[in-house]
């Protein structure tokens, strides 16, 4: 699997995870900043000392609040995959 699949499998399980928590995922594939944190593991609060320091994941200003493309989240994700020596 090369890199752009990998991306396009993980935003399908992000997508999958955020409906099937309930949440809202916009038309263009965006979350809440809580639920973006939750869908990377992390505390809201960390995610939004990320966006601040200009090393999380991109994100949107709508109506003044912060939204993450799952795509974003994805990339971020895959971004930091390791492999192993074994």
């Amino acid at each position: 699997m090369n890199e752009i699949e990998r991306i396009d499998a993980c935003e399908a399980a992000l997508r999958s995870a955020a409906r099937d928590a309930g949440a809202f995922v916009s038309g263009d594939g965006r979350v809440t900043e809580e639920i973006a944190a939750a869908l990377l593991g992390i505390a809201p609060g960390t995610l939004a000392n990320q966006r601040r320091a200009g090393t999380g994941p991109a994100f949107y200003r709508v109506s003044g609040r912060p939204t993450y493309r799952l795509r974003s989240l994805a990339e971020l994700i895959e971004r930091g995959r390791c492999v192993s020596g074994w």
